[in-house]
């Protein structure tokens, strides 16, 4: 039983077994269903008159021709697809086909006893019993595979068996015993019957293999006899060539014969070099890989083996040289070591290769008195272009951006990508005066910032970019590769830090705010468990009458030494250190106790009070039953809270933002726009968020007595929010002159700023706003 399971199994057969076989099975298939055919027909005419349910006969006659019918179809569907395609799976679709459709034969002619059986006299049972009986003998002849046969006969005999045994005819136990010693006897025949078959096949497809291999090694050793692999050539103790073979003939692609040729006039002097040497030690053996061994222009990369030749007396007469074209090896090398050293993208130099490059330059002579400039080029706001509009468009930003890059064409510089959207511009030994030195890297800054002026047109998109840079003048002696590439990074996140689309050089005061800040985050570890963070309350009022409208929330920290800390040093560190979800849901707490206390005090004369959610708590699992479980814990009216989500925190995740915002607002927790203007927003976002409260970033306010463009983003902003029926509330009002601009433009807006207030502790805000 163990055997035949495994005979079973699909993973006994080769692919070509199982070709040889499915081909087998489908060969006998005419015969097969044309016999069936008959059979059923015949079975019919016997027993037709002798059931009660002629119809049901009927149906079963009919619907198992239109089965071999279908078999016929597939066996010519079989030998048209076979000359198309022999791949293993289109064998296995044929084969599975097969035995599907076997399957469904047993099962029309299994369940006829189940149909007809007890309708029919003695004689006739008999009659079917042994008519069954043939039929499972037959099978088992014609199906070549035991995977088959074995639940075509089960399927068939077992039923039968049954039936009988619960039958009523004489002798049935003894009959019913005999079905199932007929069955075993037919299914250990058919099992040897398939070892039989399969051992031949194995052993047929082993001799063939054997007899493949045999043959193409008779071929190898013929191609090896008539040519030798390897050129071949002799030279006298003068180097001058007195022999070779073809294929070192070949291998140099020459038209004149080399006889007599000295091989002095070779342009590898190595390669000659070597050739001596064997001429003067005889027991010197020496191999070398050499560039130029060649007779003609074309350089050709060969191994060269050369040994001593001795006569009788084991004097040295000349030498022998083995030659063997590396050529396409060596290209195959040159190829990946471009691979290894090269970005895929834009194939500019990587970091490894750019880490080589400074490797030579700070141990070239020229370091000890020469200052080199480092440009290190950060993309802004790339990632929101990938994430906007997916990677191909990223892709090809930063191809045509690399593209920028090399038409600046400064002489001896090396660009290269470091990875993402960093690129960095070397310009070695530029000169030993470093103000002359900071002049030139200004100016290639300059001619770097006016390559992005030009829109982007990537894919029909026209896309504005700008690059921050960080420059890292390189003092001579300097040999820290890796402090060069951190001081130029520094300077680069200064310039983000600063605005943007801007220059900053690498000073050491960049390390000493690094060391502050790495102080500060060890400190900010402990201000939560200290109560050294507080809250400050702005204003948010009416533009006409200054009357109050709501109140913005704002974190400040009182350190121990360093005083007040304003969240512009503090809130990146949390990000970055993974504080920030901490840090929002104790203003999120402190909000709400806040809230209890002027709800107590009946000091509620305000709509909300504004908190501003940072994306990652925004995303945070459960953000929403967090939220929900401040309020309720200070029983406080979720009405009075608004989260301010900034326009880039919206646009990344937009479907996963969107989702959550539904549920805030189920929860009777509305959300506005932060920072309005400053991201990559559409109106359909304005539109599906469905907000209440949109705010104007600051920046456009700043220069809006000025700007005259400024006053028309401003101007187009507010339209289009009240047009969503937004509330607009303008950030950063800080001059009279400013409010009166704002009036000039629209008058049923809300601002805040400094004109009004600055952010003031509670107690302060009591006194003279509530």
């Amino acid at each position: 039983m163990k055997k035949l399971i495994h005979y079973l199994s699909e993973k006994i057969l080769s692919p070509k077994i199982k070709y040889l076989l499915t081909q087998k099975l489908y060969f006998f298939t005419p015969k097969t269903s044309l016999s069936l055919v008959i059979l059923s027909s015949a079975f019919l005419y016997i027993f037709l008159d002798q059931v009660s349910n002629q119809t049901l006969l009927f149906s079963w006659f009919i619907l198992i021709n239109i089965l071999n019918i279908t078999r016929i179809a597939d066996y010519l569907q079989y030998k048209k697809s076979k000359q198309h395609n022999n791949s293993k799976d289109e064998n296995e679709k044929w084969y599975h086909k097969f035995r599907l459709k076997s399957i469904l034969n047993a099962i029309f002619w299994g369940i006829l006893p189940l149909l007809i059986f007890y309708d029919l006299s003695y004689n006739y049972q008999l009659f079917m019993i042994l008519f069954l009986i043939g039929l499972a003998g037959g099978v088992a002849g014609f199906l070549a595979d035991i995977r088959i046969a074995f639940p075509f006969i089960s399927i068939l005999l077992i039923p039968l068996s049954l039936i009988v045994l619960f039958s009523t005819i004489p002798n049935a136990l003894i009959l019913s015993f005999l079905i199932m010693v007929f069955y075993v006897l037919l299914i250990i025949s058919n099992y040897h019957a398939n070892q039989l078959y399969y051992d031949k096949a194995s052993t047929k497809e082993l001799f063939e293999k054997a007899k493949s291999r045999l043959a193409e090694k008779e071929k190898k050793l013929n191609s090896l006899l008539e040519q030798a692999p390897i050129g071949i050539f002799y030279y006298d103790t003068k180097l001058k060539i007195i022999r070779y073979n073809q294929l070192f003939y070949n291998i140099f692609g020459l038209n004149k014969d080399l006889l007599g040729f000295n091989l002095n006039e070779l342009k590898d002097k190595k390669a000659v070099q070597m050739m001596k040497d064997v001429l003067n030690d005889k027991d010197v053996q020496k191999s070398v890989g050499s560039y130029d061994f060649s007779f003609k222009e074309q350089p050709i990369w060969v191994e060269l083996t050369c040994s001593s030749l001795r006569d009788d007396q084991n004097n040295i007469t000349g030498g022998i040289g083995i030659i063997e074209d590396k050529t396409i090896e060596h290209e195959a090398y040159e190829k990946i070591n471009f691979i290894s050293l090269h970005d895929s993208l834009t194939q500019l130099p990587n970091r490894r290769y750019y880490k080589n490059f400074m490797m030579d330059l700070v141990h070239n002579p020229k370091n000890k008195d020469h200052y080199s400039i480092v440009l290190y080029m950060d993309l802004n706001h790339f990632k929101q272009i990938n994430d906007t509009f997916g990677h191909a468009i990223g892709d090809n930003l930063l191809l045509e951006v690399a593209k920028r890059f090399k038409s600046l064409k400064i002489e001896n510089s090396n660009l290269a990508r470091l990875g993402g959207d960093e690129f960095v511009l070397t310009l070695p030994f530029i000169s030993k005066d470093p103000h002359k030195a900071k002049a030139i890297a200004k100016k290639v800054a300059n001619r770097i910032k006016e390559l992005f002026i030009p829109v982007f047109e990537i894919n029909d998109l026209n896309l504005y970019m700008t690059t921050s840079i960080g420059i890292v003048v390189i003092e001579p002696k300097t040999d820290d590769i890796d402090n060069i590439i951190r001081q130029a990074d520094m300077a680069m996140y200064q310039t983000k830090r600063e605005g943007r689309d801007n220059i900053s050089f690498y000073d050491k005061r960049l390390d000493l705010e690094q060391q502050e800040l790495t102080s500060l985050q060890q400190d900010l570890n402990h201000a939560l468990s200290s109560n050294e963070l507080l809250l400050h309350y702005q204003p948010i009022v009416n533009i006409l009458d200054d009357s109050l409208i709501a109140i913005e929330a704002l974190i400040r920290w009182q350190h121990p030494t360093k005083g007040m800390i304003m969240p512009d040093r503090f809130i990146p560190m949390a990000t970055e250190s993974g504080l920030i979800n901490k840090l929002g849901w104790w203003v999120a707490n402190e909000v709400c106790r806040q809230l209890s206390i002027w709800k107590k005090s009946n000091q509620l004369n305000f709509e909300y009070i504004a908190i501003n959610i940072n994306a990652r708590q925004l995303h945070e699992v459960n953000f929403s039953e967090h939220i929900e479980a401040c309020i309720l814990k200070y029983e406080v009216d979720p009405s009075l809270i608004k989260l301010e989500v900034t326009e880039t925190t919206l646009i990344d995740s937009f479907s996963k933002t969107q989702k959550i915002i539904k549920d805030l607002r189920d929860r009777g927790v509305e959300c506005s726009i932060d920072d309005f203007g400053t991201g990559y927003s559409s109106l359909s976002y304005l539109k599906k968020l469905s907000f209440k409260v949109l705010k104007i970033d600051r920046v456009f306010i700043t220069d809006i007595l000025t700007n005259h463009d400024d006053q028309e983003l401003v101007k187009s902003i507010i339209a289009i929010g009240q047009q969503f029926n937004y509330k607009i509330i303008i950030e950063g009002i800080e001059t009279e002159e400013q409010k009166q601009k704002i009036l000039e433009i629209n008058q049923d807006v809300c601002y805040q700023g400094y004109l009004c207030s600055r952010p003031i502790p509670a107690l302060v805000f009591e006194k003279k706003f509530l």
